[in-house]
């Protein structure tokens, strides 16, 4: 197989689908990416790539061309002269519009992380951990008009259990992402493979800024615990204030060893448990690493605060 791929994406998820791409026998012509920091319609003062690879190092040292996206208007004056085969669309966070699409002949292929049509949109491994849900999973598809609404190659399923955290959700994404590639890449490309529409009720997910990992105390504990896993490293962590100091909590669990008798964001250090405690509107809260925002490590600090109370929201 021959295939020149371009491909769309700026994460550490992206280098992963290009190594696969390689791996498979097509060549990758070029990267097309965002800046660390960029704009985008749903915030007006741009956004921050939390999981931002070096696209251009990989360029480099793989005879591709890094091109840092400007718009789809400018983009197609932009690229190498060769001519590609397909797109592949991974870690990206624009629409792509159909006129771009139509440049591929074997069309423009997407990796969404849920198993589609549940999960479209933005942030859906967050959004899988914070509805409680006890899998998600990866779909390939052609991408469509609509969100994430076109017609699938494959998927793959992933378990979501109690202690999951966002970084196992995203790592294996990328294993089971990487399989999907060298398994139906050779016959997406030939076009031996054909997909099929998706089936069953669709569900939808908006994307989400760092802002709101800020943790309202007077929510339960189990639901203050799933905000923790879903937005931990490599995202900025539930976020918290003991007066005017911020820090983000990566690690926290359920307690209900005993019942602690206190308001909502209060601090309790008990004999017997080795981690601070904060009481929530139900239960309270068993928090296991937190961190400053200078990097300073914030337990210490909580453990010397018994009584005191944090921001509740």
């Amino acid at each position: 197989m021959n295939a020149q791929v371009l491909l769309l994406g700026s994460t550490d998820f992206t280098l992963a689908i290009a190594e696969a791409v390689k791996a498979s026998g097509a060549s990758v012509g070029a990267i097309v990416h965002v800046e660390d920091q960029f704009r985008i319609s749903y915030a007006a003062g741009g956004v921050k790539n939390f999981r931002s690879a070096d696209i251009a190092g990989w360029c480099a040292a793989h005879a591709a061309q890094a091109i840092v996206f400007d718009s789809f208007a400018s983009l197609p004056d932009r690229l190498p002269d060769a001519c590609f085969d397909a797109c592949i669309v991974a870690g990206w966070y624009h629409m792509v519009p159909k006129a771009f699409r139509a440049g591929f002949p074997q069309g423009c292929i997407g990796f969404h992380a849920s198993l589609l049509p549940k999960l479209r949109g933005g942030a859906p491994l967050n959004w899988a951990i914070l509805s409680g849900l006890h899998e998600t999973g990866v779909s390939m598809f052609e991408i469509g008009d609509g969100v994430d609404d076109g017609p699938l190659y494959d998927q793959a399923r992933l378990p979501i259990g109690p202690d999951t955290r966002i970084g196992d959700l995203v790592e294996a994404s990328k294993a089971v992402s990487v399989a999907m590639v060298a398994r139906m890449l050779p016959g997406v490309l030939s076009g031996a493979v054909k997909p099929v529409s998706q089936a069953g009720e669709p569900s939808y997910c908006l994307q989400r800024m760092p802002e709101d990992g800020r943790i309202g105390w007077r929510r339960p504990a189990i639901e203050i615990a799933r905000l923790v896993r879903a937005v931990s490293r490599p995202y900025p962590g539930a976020l918290a204030r003991l007066d005017e100091r911020e820090f983000a909590i990566h690690a926290a669990s359920v307690f209900s060893e005993h019942v602690i008798l206190g308001m909502p964001g209060q601090i309790a250090n008990i004999p017997g448990v080795d981690a601070p405690l904060i009481v929530c509107g139900e239960a309270s809260l068993r928090v296991t690493e937190a961190i400053f925002e200078d990097g300073t490590d914030a337990l210490p600090v909580l453990r010397q605060s018994s009584n005191r109370r944090l921001a509740t929201r």
